[in-house]
């Protein structure tokens, strides 16, 4: 996602990007209901997320909570990287921050909240591309926390 600008006033910080006017994929695969996606279209839609990942990797970031919601769709049908409210330079890391990342979409280390690198944002990709193909959210079936104990038993 493209950043435009920042201002910073006495108690306001506003951040501006670029208008993305298609929605998330989360909203797309909604439509979708259930079903999984062409292979065309997914594969599509995962290079974009995997470029993405790459960029923001090369940059040295961590986003940390990856998943359908934060991939914005742009109008000519481009994903992008969206929602770094939570992301963390790979070097500075804070193992201890409160629940970062969405437990569903979470990677085990995080979880057990051991020492991480960028592998998390692969494992959430990774996940994403499961919703992608069999058309359901990963451990629809258990609450955040059964998924969160699930993965790391």
């Amino acid at each position: 996602m493209q950043f435009v600008a920042a201002c910073r006033k006495p108690q306001v910080f506003c951040i501006i990007t670029e208008y993305l006017s298609d929605g998330s994929l989360r909203a797309y695969l909604h439509k979708l209901e259930h079903n999984s996606l062409p292979l065309q279209k997914l594969i599509a839609i995962a290079l974009d997320i995997a470029r993405g990942m790459e960029y923001i990797h090369s940059q040295g970031l961590i986003h940390r909570d990856l998943k359908p919601e934060n991939i914005l769709i742009n109008q000519d049908f481009h994903m992008k990287i969206a929602d770094f409210g939570i992301a963390c330079e790979e070097a500075y890391c804070d193992l201890l921050a409160d629940d970062p990342g969405t437990y569903r979409w979470m990677a085990p280390e995080m979880i057990k909240r051991k020492s991480y690198g960028r592998k998390v944002d692969v494992y959430s990709f990774g996940l994403i591309l499961w919703e992608m193909v069999s058309g359901t959210i990963p451990y629809d079936d258990m609450t955040p926390i059964q998924a969160a104990f699930a993965v790391c038993a």
